[in-house]
């Protein structure tokens, strides 16, 4: 992955090698669910941009008016975030500095995050960052939602050619959720 560059390369050859061991996909008993039917949904971003989270709001708000109970962790791929991003107060947020020596995320919402067991999980370009990618993977999601990618640990991929449009990828999720039943 392009985003990967930004990591040391033998943290990267070190994290690869002791988290494959530690994760067990064969553990994780996908359970489908439509939107409709959800009464709890992670929602994971990176947050590179302002721009980004006031997407990332107005999808939050659309969930919430439909009763569906949210959860929002942005990964901001940075040692010293800007401001505005942590003075955000509705979503909880972690950045490098937050990193273990494998580059695993060890904040305590991130780890909560992870460790809950949503209805949906549903990841909006994050995992094309490293820490991302061992949350989604470790993630007790019941059913996991994220963009194409090879040997990804989503259970339902969409695969569209605009990764940087947010809406119109959350438009084309509700439209394949609403499939279930």
């Amino acid at each position: 992955m392009a985003k990967d560059k930004k990591y040391n390369s033998l943290k990267l050859k070190l994290s690869n090698w002791f988290v494959a061991k530690n994760i067990n996909n064969d553990e994780h008993n996908v359970k489908t669910c439509s939107l409709e039917k959800a009464s709890l949904v992670g929602i994971t971003f990176a947050a590179t941009t302002p721009k980004d989270i006031d997407i990332i709001k107005k999808i939050n708000s659309e969930l919430t008016l439909k009763g569906i109970k949210t959860s929002v962790l942005g990964y901001i791929p940075e040692k010293k975030p800007n401001d505005f991003y942590l003075s955000e107060k509705t979503f909880n947020f972690f950045y490098d500095k937050e990193l273990d020596w494998l580059l695993r995320p060890n904040s305590e919402s991130a780890l909560e995050f992870q460790s809950t067991e949503f209805d949906i999980l549903i990841d909006f370009g994050s995992i094309s960052y490293y820490p991302m990618q061992i949350l989604l993977s470790k993630s007790k999601a019941r059913f996991k939602v994220g963009q194409f990618l090879e040997n990804s640990p989503f259970d339902l991929m969409i695969n569209h050619k605009d990764s940087h449009n947010l809406k119109y990828y959350f438009d084309q999720v509700v439209h394949y959720l609403s499939k279930f039943n």
